[in-house]
C-alpha cells in the first residue's frame, strides 16, 4: 500500500474492481468520442479538452499515476482516443508483452487481408504517396501528441489552405489558384526554404528489362513489339537532374494543371507526352479499379504460383509486388508460354517506367489489369493521357509544403524542361533527330550537382525567365495538327486519379497569341493543405469518360477564335499580363538578386546562341522599323534613334559577354 493511501486509511481496489472501473471507463471514452463525432465544430475543442476523470483518477484511488499517461506526456489531459494500441496502454494489452502483442498484431493483420496488406490501396492514397518504403505501417503504440495533431486535423473547421484574402507576391486573387497557402512557394516568400526532394527512378530495374528483351525468344519480342511500349526501359534516364525537378515542382499548381512562370503559365501536354516519350494518346481511358480477388488470381496466374504462395512465399512487401520476383519467375523461359512471359515483361515495365511510386523495390500490381488477358489489346488504352494524369497528381501531392519526395515519370518530366528551356538543356545525343524516336532519348544526360545551393540558385533563375527564353514550339509550328488530341479539354485519367487538362491555358505552346483563359475546372471534392497526407481531389470518373469520347465533336479547343502567332511565339494578349499578376504567384523569391551559379554553364551553347540571336533579331527589327519611318523624310544618316538603337545593343551585347565570362 502507498503512503497516501496508508494515510488515508484506504485500501487498495481488488482486481476484479480495476477491471469493472476500467471497463465504465473504456465506455466512458468511447462516449466522449462519440460525442466529439456528433458535435458541431464550433464545441468539438471544448469536448477534446473535457478531463476524463474515469480514466486518470479513478483506477488507484483518485490518485493518477504515470502507467495511465504516455511518457513524457503529463502536461494535459488525456485525450480519447478510439485506437487500439494507441496513445495510453489500452485495456485489453495492460498486462501483455509488447513482443506479444507485435505477434498477435501481425496475425490479426494476416487474418483480416488475406496477406495483401494494402495492395489494393487507391492509387490515389496520399500515405501511399509520401510514406518512405523502409516504414512499414504498425499498430504499436503511437506518439500521442502525434495521434492528437491527426486528430484535430481531421475536425478543424478551419481551411487554412484556401486564399480568402490577398496574399504577398500573389494572388491578389484567388479564384484561380485557391489552394496556394498550402503551397510550398508560400512559405519561400518568406524566406522558409525547402530543399531536394527525393527523386524515384527505376533505372536498374530498367535496365535488367532491357537485358531481358535482348535474350528472350523472338516470338516474345514480336509479342512485346506490337504494344508500342517495348522502347520504354531504354529511354529511361539514368540519372535525374534532382534540383531542376525540385525548383519546378515549386512552380506546379494543381488547381490548374500547369507551371506558373514569371511570364505565363506552361504545361505538360498530351503532344508533348507523345513526341518525348513515343507512346500512345489516343484510346480509351484507364479507369477500372481491378476488384481484389481477381487481381490476386491474375497476378498468380502470371508468375505461375498460387495464390496462398503469392500471399506467404516473399513474393509481396508492404502493398507491392517484388520487382525481382517478377524477373526471376517469368524472365527468359521461366513463365512457360511466349505470351505470359510477354505479359509479365508490359506488367513490369508499366510499373517501372509511367507508373513509377515511391515503394522503392516494389510496384503496385494494377498495372497488370488492362494486358491480364493477352497483349492484343494493349495499343488500344491511352498510357499517355494516364501517364500524364498520373504526373500531374503526383506533382500536386509534392507541391505541398511538408511533401519531401517526388514519383511518376520524371524522365518525361525532365526531356520537357530540356525541350522548353534552352537554358537548363544538356548537349544532344544525336544532331540529326529521328522523327519516330522518343525525344527523350536524344538528350546527353550526365549527372548533375546535387545541393540544395543549387536548388536555389535554379529557383532565382526561373524567377528571372523571360518569355524570350522559352523554346515555345519545340515539335513543330502546329502540334494539334500531328497530335489532334492534345486540343482536348476535360480531364485526362488513370484509375481513381482524375485531373483537369486545359490546354487552354497554355496557348503559346499551340502556335496561338495567348489570352486570358477561362476559369478552372473544379472538381466535386478538393483538399489540398499544407499536409500532403491529407491531399485528396475527387470528380466523376463517367464525366471524364464522356468527355474525352465526345472528342473532337466537343470539348475541344475554338480554334476558330484564337489569333495564329505572327511574329513572336511568346505572344500574348495586352491584359493578360496584368490579369496573370493578380491571380498567381509569379515570382518565389522576394529579392531581385542573382547569383553567378544561376547562369548557364559554357558549354550550353543552345542557351548563349539563342540569347544572342534573340537580341540581335530584336535590333534588326528596330532597325527597319526606324529606317521605314524616316527613309521618306531625310537623309538617314545621322539619325539619333538609330545611333541610340545601335548603342543600346552594342551594351546588351557587351552584357552577354560578362555574364559569360562569370560563368563556369
Amino acid at each position: 500500500m502507498s503512503d497516501s493511501n496508508q494515510e488515508s486509511g484506504q485500501q487498495q481496489p481488488t482486481r476484479s474492481e480495476r477491471v469493472r472501473i476500467a471497463s465504465a471507463a473504456a465506455a466512458d471514452v468511447r462516449r466522449r468520442s462519440a460525442a466529439v463525432s456528433r458535435t458541431s465544430p464550433a464545441d468539438v475543442r471544448d469536448v477534446r479538452h473535457t478531463p476524463t476523470v474515469g480514466v486518470q483518477q479513478h483506477a488507484h484511488g483518485g490518485r493518477a499515476e504515470e502507467g495511465d499517461r504516455q511518457p513524457g506526456r503529463g502536461k494535459g489531459p488525456l485525450i480519447p482516443m478510439d485506437i487500439e494500441g494507441s496513445g495510453a496502454r489500452h485495456i485489453r494489452t495492460r498486462n501483455v508483452a509488447a513482443s506479444q502483442r507485435r505477434q498477435r498484431d501481425q496475425s490479426r493483420t494476416t487474418d483480416s487481408d488475406d496477406g495483401w496488406p494494402d495492395i489494393f490501396q487507391s492509387d490515389d492514397d496520399p500515405q501511399s504517396l509520401d510514406e518512405p518504403a523502409h516504414r512499414p505501417p504498425s499498430r504499436r503504440r503511437t506518439d500521442s501528441s502525434s495521434v492528437e495533431s491527426t486528430r484535430r486535423s481531421q475536425v478543424n473547421p478551419v481551411d487554412d489552405w484556401i486564399v480568402r484574402a490577398p496574399v504577398p507576391g500573389g494572388p491578389r486573387d484567388g479564384t484561380v489558384i485557391p489552394s496556394f497557402l498550402g503551397h510550398v512557394s508560400s512559405k519561400i516568400w518568406e524566406g522558409e526554404f525547402r530543399g531536394m526532394l527525393k527523386c524515384q527512378n527505376r533505372y536498374s530495374a530498367c535496365q535488367k528489362l532491357v537485358l531481358w528483351y535482348k535474350e528472350t525468344s523472338e516470338e516474345v519480342r514480336d509479342l512485346i513489339n506490337l504494344t508500342g511500349l517495348a522502347h520504354l526501359p531504354d529511354t529511361m534516364y539514368a540519372h535525374l537532374d534532382v534540383p531542376l525537378l525540385s525548383a519546378f515542382v515549386e512552380r506546379w499548381q494543381p488547381d490548374t494543371s500547369s507551371f506558373h512562370m514569371p511570364f505565363g503559365e506552361m504545361t505538360i501536354t498530351l503532344h508533348d507526352v507523345w513526341y518525348i516519350l513515343r507512346i500512345p494518346v489516343e484510346g480509351s481511358l484507364i479507369t477500372d479499379t481491378p476488384d481484389k480477388l481477381d487481381l490476386q488470381r491474375s497476378c498468380a496466374e502470371i508468375l505461375g504460383i498460387s495464390v496462398e504462395r503469392l500471399a506467404s512465399g516473399g513474393h509481396l512487401a508492404q502493398g507491392g509486388i517484388l520487382i525481382e520476383s517478377v524477373i526471376e519467375l517469368c524472365s527468359q523461359g521461366a513463365a512457360g508460354e511466349a505470351e505470359t512471359e510477354a505479359i509479365a515483361w508490359i506488367w513490369l515495365t508499366l510499373g517501372c517506367t509511367l507508373f513509377v511510386d515511391k515503394s522503392g523495390h516494389r510496384f503496385r500490381p494494377a498495372c497488370l489489369w488492362e494486358v491480364r488477358d493477352g497483349l492484343g489489346d494493349a495499343p488500344s488504352h491511352s498510357w499517355g493521357s494516364a501517364t500524364l494524369a498520373y504526373l500531374y497528381r503526383q506533382l500536386g501531392v509534392a507541391s505541398r509544403g511538408d511533401c519531401q519526395g517526388l514519383s511518376g515519370c520524371l524522365t518525361l518530366l525532365q526531356a520537357w524542361i530540356y525541350e522548353y528551356f534552352s537554358c537548363f538543356r544538356p548537349n544532344r545525343e544525336r544532331l540529326i533527330l529521328d522523327p519516330v524516336s522518343p525525344r527523350a532519348s536524344t538528350w546527353s544526360v550526365s549527372s548533375s550537382e546535387r545541393a540544395d545551393t543549387r536548388v536555389f540558385a535554379l529557383r532565382t533563375r526561373l524567377d528571372q525567365l523571360t518569355a524570350d527564353e522559352v523554346t515555345w514550339l519545340p515539335f513543330g509550328i502546329d502540334p494539334a495538327i500531328t497530335v489532334p488530341r492534345t486540343a482536348y479539354m476535360g480531364w485526362i485519367q488513370y484509375r481513381d486519379i482524375s485531373e483537369p487538362y486545359m490546354p487552354v491555358r497554355v496557348l503559346r505552346q499551340l502556335g496561338y497569341v495567348h489570352i486570358i483563359p477561362p476559369p478552372i475546372y473544379r472538381p466535386e471534392k478538393a483538399v489540398r493543405p499544407w499536409s500532403s497526407l491529407r491531399y485528396v481531389m475527387q470528380t466523376s470518373r463517367v464525366a471524364a469518360s464522356d468527355r474525352w469520347g465526345m472528342f473532337p465533336f466537343d470539348h475541344m479547343l475554338p480554334f476558330l477564335r484564337l489569333d495564329d502567332v505572327a511574329v513572336s511565339p511568346s505572344a500574348c494578349a495586352p491584359e493578360y499580363l496584368e490579369w496573370y499578376a493578380r491571380h498567381s504567384h509569379p515570382r518565389l523569391l522576394n529579392t531581385n538578386a542573382l547569383p553567378a551559379q544561376a547562369r548557364p554553364s559554357r558549354s550550353n551553347t543552345d542557351y548563349w546562341l539563342a540569347h544572342s540571336t534573340a537580341l540581335s533579331q530584336r535590333f534588326l527589327c528596330t532597325m527597319s522599323t526606324i529606317h521605314a519611318q524616316h527613309s521618306q523624310h531625310c537623309v538617314v544618316d545621322g539619325i539619333p534613334e538609330m545611333e541610340q538603337a545601335i548603342a543600346a545593343h552594342a551594351e546588351e551585347l557587351e552584357q552577354i559577354m560578362r555574364e559569360f565570362r562569370l560563368t563556369d
